[in-house]
Order: C-alpha cells, then sequence, then structure tokens
C-alpha cells in the first residue's frame, strides 16, 4: 500500500491477522475503530496518512438532494464571518512559478472546520492527476487524452476510466478534477482539441461527458466542466472575441456542457475568451441566462486561472476566483478579490456566491469525507496511485482496455492483422521514441506515463518474439534506409507521431518533416501499416499508397502496448471518428487570427458542412468482419421516447465483432426561420448510437434507437426549440456511410 517506517510495521501484521480471521464486513469496523485512535497511539505524518486513508472506508451516507443541499447552503452561509466568506470565493496558495505552494493543489479554497465546510484541494485534469509536487512524476496513470476515449463511442467504457481516475485524485488527497473538458472542436488544428471529449458533435459530447462526470462524482469526487464557452481554440485566447448566433451556440457548441448539468455536475469553469464582446467569466447573458436559466445549472462557476478581471463578475455571475490570491516575494498580494476589492462587492451578492459553492460541496456530499488539510497532505500527495484498483480491475489493465479500444482502423486492404510473415521492419522516429511525447498531450493536463510504458517498437518486439517474428531495427529512419530494407522483409510498420500543447494551435494539418517521403520510400516495395499517434486531424496525401492505416488519439501510457495488441489481432480495432479527417486543409474551418473571430459558417462544421470533402469521415472506423443493416422501422410498442427505432444489424464476415450504429437525423422540411435559418441547417446531425455486442459470424442483433423531442428540434431566436413535425432517421455506420433510412412521426 504505502512505504512505512519499521515502527508501523505491528500495525500490518495486526491487519494482516485481522484480514486472515474476519469477513470483510467484520474487520471494517475494527479497521475504523484502529484508525480513529492512531492519533492516540502515535503522532507520526505516516500513520496520520494510514487514519485517513482507512476513514475513507467508511460506509458512504447518501448524498442530499439538490434541494437539501441549496437549503442547508443557505443556512450556513447566514453563519460564516467575513473571513470565512470571502475565503470561499478566491483560492490561495498558487505561487508565482506557476505552481502550488509544497502539500498543497493547483487550486485551494479553505474550509471552515468549526462549520464542518472542507477544504476543496482541485487538480489537473481529466486524463490523470497531474504532478505538481516535487518529484511525483509517474505517479499517477497517464490514461488516453479525452480525444481517445471519444474514439471509443462506449459510455461505460468512459465511466470506467473516469472512476480510475476519481479513485487516483482520492488516493492523492484531491476532492475536485478540474475537467472534463468538453468543447465542441471548431478548427481542426485546434491546440487542445486532444484534450476535448467531445470531439467535433455535440450529442457524442452530450453522452460521454455526462457519463464522464456521473462516474466522476459517484466516486464522491467533484467534476468541473470546462471551458464555458467557445474556448475553441488557443491563439489569442485570453483576450480573442467569439462572435456566435444564439442559434449556433444551443445546437452546436453548448451541447456537452448541457451533458455536465444534466449528470449533476458540481461545477463549471468560465473561460478566457470574449463572448460577443464580454469575457466569458464576466458575461451574465452567458452564466446567468443560459448556464442557469436555460440548462438548470445548480452548482457554481470558477474562473480559469487568471481569467477574472474584475470584481463585476460575481454580479454576472461567476463565484469564485482561481487561482485567486497570489504571494508576491516581497509580501505584497495580488488578484481580483483582495481584502480591499473584495470588501465593496455586496454582502448579499458575495452570500449568493457562497451559497453556490456550498451547494455544491453538500449535494456531491464532500464534507462527508474531507480527507487531508493542506499543507498537511504531502504523504498523499507522494503516493504511487498507478497500482491502484477501481470495481475490481487495475488501473494499469484500464489505461490498456481505454487505450486498445480506442484505436481506429481507418483503412486495411487485408494486410492487419498480421499474419504469415516472417520478418518486419518498424520505422519512424515515434517508434522509438523514449520521452513518448505523442502519447499525451503537454499543458495543464499533462501526466507523465510511469516506467510501465513502452515504446511502439519494444512492445511489437516483445509481442513478436511470442510468434517467432523477426524485427528489423533501421540505423537511421531515413527514406533512403526504408528503401533499401524494404525488399527484406514481409511487412513494414511506419509509426508516425505528432505533440501538440496548450497555449499554441497547430501550425498546420501535416505530420512531421519528411513523414511523407518515410511513408512513400517504405510503402513502394512492401506492404505498408502506418500507426499515428496524433492529437486531432492530420492530412493524408498518400494513403493511397499503403496497405492500413490506424490512429490514436493520443492514448496514454499504453499506446505502445495497445499497438502491439492491435496489429496482431490480439484485441480488434473498435474505435470510430469522432472527427472528419479531412482530404485538405481547406476541408475544415480556419482558426481565426484577428481580434473578433465571427463564427460564420453557423452549423455547418465538419461532416455537417456541405462544402468540406472528408479523406476519411465522422464516425468512421473498420473492423476486422463487415456486418449489415437491415429491417429499420420505427416501433410503438413499449416507446416511452419520442420515437424509437430499431435497425437489425448481422456479422456477415469471418470473425467476430462489434458494429457501432450511428443514427443521423435529417429534417426534410425546417421549420422555425426565414430561408436563410433554413440553409444554414445541416443536411443530417448525429443524434443517437449503440454498440452491439460482440457478434459472431452470421449472429444477429436488434438494436433500438430511442429519440427525445430535443433530438427532432432546432432552435429559433425568436421561437425558442421548435419540434420538427417531418422527421427521417438516417442509420449508418458512418456520417457518410449509411445503410437504412426510416421516416418517423415523433410524439410530443
Amino acid at each position: 500500500w504505502l512505504k512505512l517506517p519499521s515502527q508501523s510495521e505491528p500495525f500490518f501484521i495486526l491487519t494482516g491477522c485481522l484480514v486472515a480471521r474476519m469477513t470483510w464486513l467484520r474487520l471494517l469496523p475494527v479497521l475504523l475503530a484502529v484508525a480513529e485512535r492512531i492519533e492516540e497511539l502515535q503522532d507520526t505524518p505516516h500513520l496520520q496518512l494510514i487514519q485517513r486513508q482507512l476513514l475513507l472506508l467508511k460506509p458512504s451516507q447518501k448524498n442530499r438532494s439538490w434541494d437539501e443541499a441549496r437549503e442547508k447552503a443557505a443556512n450556513v452561509v447566514s453563519e460564516l464571518n467575513f473571513n470565512e466568506l470571502n475565503g470561499l470565493l478566491r483560492g490561495e496558495h498558487f505561487a508565482m512559478t506557476g505552481s502550488p505552494d509544497e502539500g498543497y493543489y493547483v487550486g485551494n479554497i479553505r474550509g471552515v472546520p468549526r462549520l464542518g465546510i472542507p477544504d476543496l484541494k482541485m487538480q489537473d485534469a481529466a486524463q490523470g492527476f497531474r504532478a505538481t509536487q516535487p518529484n511525483t512524476g509517474g505517479t499517477s496513470t497517464a490514461f488516453p487524452c479525452m480525444l481517445a476515449l471519444a474514439s471509443t463511442w462506449d459510455e461505460n467504457l468512459v465511466a470506467l476510466v473516469a472512476a480510475a481516475i476519481a479513485t487516483e485524485f482520492k488516493g492523492k488527497g484531491a476532492n475536485v478534477i478540474l475537467g472534463p473538458s468538453v468543447n465542441v472542436h471548431r478548427g481542426a488544428t485546434g491546440g487542445r482539441n486532444f484534450e476535448y471529449l467531445s470531439g467535433e458533435d455535440p450529442h457524442l459530447g452530450f453522452r460521454l461527458t455526462a457519463a464522464y462526470v456521473k462516474a466522476v462524482q459517484d466516486q464522491g469526487i467533484m467534476a468541473v466542466a470546462k471551458h464555458f464557452a467557445y474556448n475553441e481554440q488557443e491563439t489569442n485566447r485570453m483576450t480573442m472575441d467569439a462572435k456566435a448566433s444564439e442559434r449556433t451556440g444551443m445546437e452546436l457548441y453548448m451541447g456537452p456542457f448541457r451533458g455536465a448539468v444534466a449528470a449533476g455536475v458540481g461545477a463549471l469553469m468560465c473561460a478566457y475568451n470574449k463572448v460577443n464582446h464580454t469575457y466569458a467569466c464576466h458575461n451574465a447573458e452567458l452564466l446567468t441566462k443560459d448556464l442557469r436559466g436555460t440548462m438548470g445549472f445548480q452548482g457554481f462557476v470558477m474562473s480559469d486561472w487568471l481569467a477574472m478581471h474584475s470584481t463585476d463578475a460575481l454580479a454576472a455571475g461567476l463565484d469564485q476566483e482561481q487561482p485567486g490570491i497570489i504571494q508576491l516575494p516581497l509580501g505584497n498580494k495580488v488578484g481580483v478579490l483582495i481584502d480591499k476589492e473584495i470588501n465593496k462587492v455586496d454582502r448579499k451578492v458575495r452570500q449568493n456566491a457562497a451559497k453556490h459553492v456550498l451547494t455544491a460541496i453538500y449535494r456531491l456530499g464532500l464534507d462527508h469525507e474531507p480527507g487531508c488539510t493542506p499543507p498537511n497532505c504531502t504523504q498523499e500527495l507522494l503516493s504511487d496511485q498507478t497500482k491502484a484498483t477501481t470495481r475490481g480491475q487495475r488501473h494499469e489493465d484500464i489505461a490498456f482496455h481505454a487505450a486498445a479500444s480506442s484505436v481506429i482502423l481507418l483503412k486495411n486492404d487485408g494486410v492487419l492483422p498480421l499474419k504469415n510473415v516472417k520478418r518486419i521492419l518498424v520505422l519512424g522516429e515515434a517508434a522509438v521514441d523514449e520521452a513518448h511525447n505523442s502519447y499525451i498531450g503537454k499543458g495543464s493536463g499533462y501526466v507523465q506515463p510511469d516506467s510501465s510504458a513502452k515504446t511502439p517498437l519494444a512492445a511489437i518486439e516483445e509481442r513478436a518474439a511470442k510468434a517467432n517474428i523477426t524485427v528489423v531495427r533501421p540505423d537511421s529512419h531515413s527514406p533512403a534506409e526504408a528503401k533499401s530494407l524494404s525488399g527484406t522483409v514481409d511487412a513494414i510498420i511506419v509509426v508516425l507521431g505528432l505533440d501538440a500543447t496548450e497555449g499554441a494551435d497547430r501550425s498546420s494539418l501535416e505530420l512531421g518533416p519528411g513523414s511523407e517521403k518515410l511513408v512513400r520510400a517504405a510503402a513502394s516495395k512492401a506492404p505498408t501499416i502506418v500507426l499515428l499517434q496524433i492529437p486531432g486531424a492530420v492530412l493524408m496525401p498518400w494513403k493511397s499508397e499503403v496497405g492500413a492505416i490506424a490512429s490514436i488519439f493520443m492514448g496514454g501510457v499504453a499506446t505502445g502496448a495497445a499497438w502491439a495488441s492491435f496489429i496482431f489481432g490480439d484485441t480488434p480495432p473498435n474505435g470510430r471518428l469522432p472527427i472528419m479527417m479531412p482530404e485538405t486543409a481547406n476541408d475544415t474551418v480556419q482558426i481565426g487570427k484577428d481580434a473578433e473571430v465571427e463564427y460564420s459558417e453557423g452549423l455547418l462544421t465538419s461532416y455537417r458542412s456541405p462544402h468540406f470533402k472528408a479523406a476519411f469521415p465522422f464516425g468512421h472506423g473498420l473492423t476486422y468482419t463487415t456486418f449489415e443493416f437491415s429491417d429499420a422501422q420505427q416501433t410503438h410498442a413499449e416507446c416511452e421516447a419520442a420515437a424509437c427505432v430499431a435497425v437489425t444489424v448481422r456479422n456477415t464476415g469471418q470473425v467476430a465483432g462489434e458494429e457501432v450504429v450511428q443514427a443521423y437525423v435529417h429534417f426534410p422540411e425546417p421549420t422555425g426561420g426565414d430561408e436563410r435559418w433554413v440553409q444554414a441547417t445541416p443536411a443530417k446531425a448525429l443524434k443517437g448510437f449503440k454498440r452491439t455486442s460482440v457478434l459472431k459470424p452470421n449472429e444477429m442483433e436488434i438494436i433500438e434507437l430511442k429519440f427525445t423531442t430535443g433530438d427532432f428540434s432546432l432552435f429559433s431566436s425568436e421561437r425558442g426549440w421548435v419540434q420538427q413535425t417531418k422527421v427521417e432517421v438516417l442509420l449508418g455506420a458512418s456520417s457518410q456511410d449509411i445503410r437504412q433510412t426510416v421516416e418517423v412521426e415523433p410524439s410530443n
């Protein structure tokens, strides 16, 4: 569990004896009793940590409803003194260096022990616990990035990964995850696209965000959905003004945040940028009208780090400044809500903000399990969480399963899985990159992979040895060497990697220098497989010249192992594109360079645009088998939704596999606005998806999809949501591969 000093050994010997003699239900009260008395026995940091960890084993108390939490918060707010009230509205202990003080977290809100209010201990981010304590890199699991999880199109798997991440946060002493990041992609070169769970679609984002948030908060950890809103680029992110119509926001960019709210998210983080001339964290239209009014959000809003500009943000709907008060070397303090400024804010405004913070705390029961109190969290921060388990599964196994499930097979001319080969050549600098630069994106969400991470080459060599296959290692990974060696092997694997980071958009959609020449040189004489470790969309002008292409959107610590398992057929490719791979750089929205960025394309981004050509369409992903769709029809029996549609899926191939049935909605005659409004309506939009079970050859399964009234509605600024009466449901394996169409009559 932990490396403990010798004086702790009697405690564990006693515990071991008890485990051998008693059932868990009988043991738990004893352990808790021991935990309560540890401080009486010996006051050491290690034993205090044991106490805190054991007390976390207490059976969870039933969480309060939002109404109960709000009532308790209102009562407690009235008892807060001046310092206690202000302390809930501003962070502390964040240094000028950009890191927290030792024993603290990235975000810290001081609790009120006399009233049972716990500290809020916030840490980055959604793909794992970021190490900020010195010398703790590699002590938490580097799970796949959010875009890789989006590639799974699997709510259950997303929930499992989220629960595991929450387990590690709890083990590290934190009680708030600064994630998930859920913005819908706009431009394909967005620097943080790898961080966003929604990919390019609001329905996919709604479903996966809700699954992530619920799983985290079921573990007693608060989730923070971010970045609200229109934070779709890094260029000029601190000052750019996103100018978007209300319809564009409601139908496209707000969807994932609605998913977070529907799942009961405790907090949202407002973005750096402006929205229609007003900073997001100061935007009452956004925070009060849309978020609390239209969406029904009941938690609290925190600022992104240094995104609050003046105290008037509190009246607009912001509840908490982060990182809050920063101590300067000479003793001065900086921050918007320093004492002399926060005192000027009406007390009722401050109390309202504090009530929002407390409501979220009480709703999620954070007061039931307060954990450590900074700065006395050093032992938790130093702990190694990579060997933890969640739901009976080891985290290293969960990370591998998630990475393997995120593999998207874009093309396969029968080269994969590898069979009947004796010699293979592995090329590409990314294949041997010991720093794993293309395994996880950089920035505030970076999680250093632990020592279990293998390069693709090492993992492939290990697996190939079991099959008596020789792996040829090149000396230089140059096109010339690739060409000279290609005639000596049965197949070539080219691994191409690309990094990305918060704070900068990618300069282009091209892969690294020399990548195109390397691929073409390799493919000149032998069947070639290209493996892409990428943060988002890329161009593949060589795609017709190779036998197979597969991608992982930054798969974390298990990337190398996932590749090896995939190419040898140990795990099937189950991923689907959560984005469109554009044919050219012109087949995507361009990142705005000006101070004002017009979202003039409206809803017509990605596959929704009639002008963009896809190299590989949104939703695309091959398997090692094939499927047939048939007998699609609207069903009425026992349908408690606006409409239900069923389709039969049959495995027509030679091996077992899974299909993802995707449902796109088409409105033949959109109603709700003028002709310009009609022209701005996409021809199709994803409104449902469901994964089949693993089907054996010739096995069939009936998949039923349920649709809400909202799925059949379009937004009008004048009329609000307008339900459409003429609806077609297009069923297929991608946004372009439509197999069946059903005319639907929605109910009210």
